[in-house]
């Protein structure tokens, strides 16, 4: 207002001193007015504010809804089976994961995976992660004791399926190793699982093994020491150092059975958990 009030006075005076008529006094009044209120007043108010979020696509500054809405979602409450299920396993999880060293992504996502398959929704899934964090801060724990503590909570009907996600933990870093297949075998004791279930694990995971077993003489019925027991003659009478003296074609030959029978060795292994 100032500014209006100022160009008019400095526009009117100007139109007297040049001893203009009345109406040009008007006009120079006006347009001073006009020009004071556009240079003056506009700049005294200053910029416009702007309303907070505006052009972000939201009703607050940058990110804002983004982290309401994740904080409403973490208070989501979680279903008492799945949280208890979240805790039993967690922990026993990250044991099995931790036998060949260091827990890997892969291992991580094979996890996640079980507990989408368990139907866990995002809130869940959430406090699956929350419990896999908090078991990887804790020192190293005894599997066997982390089983007996929980076996309430992972019922008979679902040990089959927790083993093969087991399985599908440490295979998912590359092949499983001893003690890998150590920690497996413990966890087996403590679930009370008939061969035939474990068969039918191991079987989804690794094939039957009929055509190891025929390398080796055996049948799927045969025990884990009749499994080692043929593997160690058979071994022993194909071994090259033994045949070395007995000509190129037979030494041939004894090479090539030495290694069929290691590999049906090795293939059973990983099925049998041995």
């Amino acid at each position: 207002m100032l500014g209006k009030l100022l160009g008019a006075g400095i526009g009117g005076c100007l139109a007297m001193l040049l001893e203009g008529p009345l109406l040009v006094v008007f006009a120079c009044a006006l347009t001073g007015g006009l020009l004071g209120h556009l240079f003056f007043d506009r700049d005294a108010a200053g910029p416009r504010p702007r309303a907070p979020g505006a052009g972000l696509g939201g009703d607050g500054p940058r990110g804002t809804g983004r982290r309401q809405s994740d904080r409403a979602h973490r208070r989501q409450p979680v279903n008492p089976d799945d949280a208890a299920l979240t805790d039993a396993l967690t922990p026993l999880f990250i044991e099995v994961a931790r036998a060949d060293g260091e827990v890997r992504s892969d291992e991580v996502r094979a996890v996640r995976a079980f507990f989408e398959r368990q139907g866990f929704d995002e809130a869940a899934l959430d406090a699956v992660r929350v419990g896999l964090k908090a078991a990887l801060g804790r020192p190293p724990q005894d599997v066997e004791a982390l089983v007996r503590a929980n076996r309430s909570a992972i019922t008979p009907a679902l040990r089959p399926a927790v083993l093969r996600a087991m399985y599908e933990v440490v295979l998912a870093d590359g092949p499983m190793g001893r003690a890998e297949q150590d920690v497996l075998k413990r966890v087996v004791q403590h679930f009370n699982l008939s061969d035939e279930q474990l068969l039918t694990v191991t079987g989804e995971l690794f094939g039957s093994g009929e055509a190891h077993y025929q390398t080796l003489g055996l049948t799927a019925a045969a025990s884990d020491d009749d499994v080692r027991a043929a593997f160690r003659r058979l071994a022993a009478e194909n071994h090259p150092d033994r045949v070395a003296t007995l000509g190129p074609a037979e030494a041939e030959a004894a090479a090539a059975r030495f290694r069929a029978v290691k590999e049906a060795w090795e293939a059973l292994k990983q099925l049998r958990g041995l």
